[in-house]
Parts: C-alpha cells; sequence; structure tokens
C-alpha cells in the first residue's frame, strides 16, 4: 500500500468531522453555502491554517505566531499537566506556546468547542472580553487578553474534536 503525505491525512480527517451545531460554523446555515463573510483584519489570515500539533504541558506543543492560523491536533485532555480552569477535562485538548512582544490586547479565536487557559509562571491569565466569530465564517469563539511582554501557554480542554482551528491576533 502506498504511503499517504501527513497533510492528505489531515484532509481526510476534516472531512470525516461531524458539523458542528452552532451558527457561525458555515457547514450547519444552509445561508453560508452562498454569503462570503468579510472577516475583520485582524481575522484575516483565519483561512491559511497550518497544522501544528499541541503538547500536553506548558512548553510542548507548537509555538503560535499572532495572524497565523493553526490547525491544531489534540490529545485526550485528562493527559494536560495543568488541570483546566473550568470543568473541561472531559474531551481532547493540548498546549500551544505563544510569545508576546509588545503590550496590547490579544485574541484567541477558535474553529470550534473548546476552553482555553492562557497561562503565565503556572498561573491563569483572566480575559476580558468573550464573543461569538462572525456568523458564516467558521470562527465559532473569541476571547481577548491585555497582555505584557513574555512567553505564555494556550491550554485548551473540552473540545468533541481531535482538531481545532486557532488563530491569535493583536487588536490593540
Amino acid at each position: 500500500m502506498p504511503r499517504v503525505p501527513a497533510r492528505y491525512l489531515t484532509l481526510l480527517a476534516l472531512v470525516g468531522l461531524p458539523a458542528s451545531a452552532s451558527a457561525q460554523a458555515a457547514p450547519t446555515d444552509p445561508a453560508c453555502a452562498t454569503v462570503r463573510v468579510a472577516l475583520p483584519a485582524e481575522l484575516a489570515g483565519w483561512s491559511q491554517q497550518q497544522p501544528v500539533s499541541a503538547g500536553t504541558k506548558p512548553g510542548e506543543g507548537a509555538t503560535v505566531s499572532i495572524g497565523q492560523a493553526a490547525l491544531v491536533s489534540l490529545h485526550p485532555a485528562r493527559h494536560l499537566a495543568l488541570a483546566p480552569a473550568a470543568k473541561a477535562a472531559d474531551g481532547n485538548g493540548g498546549t500551544l506556546s505563544l510569545a508576546i512582544t509588545a503590550p496590547g490586547t490579544y485574541r484567541i479565536a477558535l474553529g470550534g468547542k473548546a476552553w482555553v487557559d492562557l497561562v503565565q509562571g503556572g498561573k491563569a491569565v483572566s480575559s476580558v472580553a468573550h464573543a461569538h466569530g462572525p456568523r458564516c465564517s467558521g470562527v465559532q469563539k473569541m476571547i481577548d487578553f491585555k497582555l505584557a511582554p513574555g512567553t505564555y501557554a494556550i491550554q485548551l480542554s473540552g473540545s468533541p474534536g481531535e482538531t481545532i482551528a486557532l488563530l491569535a491576533a493583536k487588536l490593540a
């Protein structure tokens, strides 16, 4: 049997994923089949998702670049080194690194259901805002944080899927 490149396996996995029940996810709303949504400038990279792997503890997993969307491969959340801040230990999760070089407000956008903890120095950073993504955009959830320069761990948990789209963006 010929060897299948990893990028094709990811594509096949995505095709086989069940559609989300959210109105923000394009596949579930018939109106989204004919609507093209203009994303805000900070989410412009959403459609160019690059496959990355999450780790199970801070310092492991891929480093997320500001403005570059990622399609994150997750692990069973029970393997996470830090307990999630919410009761989101069921499902899948993982950790990624995020390097911040300038102070400001940053947004983590997700393409599916998951709990997001932003961790620095072993402590969760409080969010400053939450919102749904634009309808028919594929962005399901957005969480904003006021951050100082430094390295942070993005911990995802409670995802029903084995992959999730993610984008970190600078707002102000």
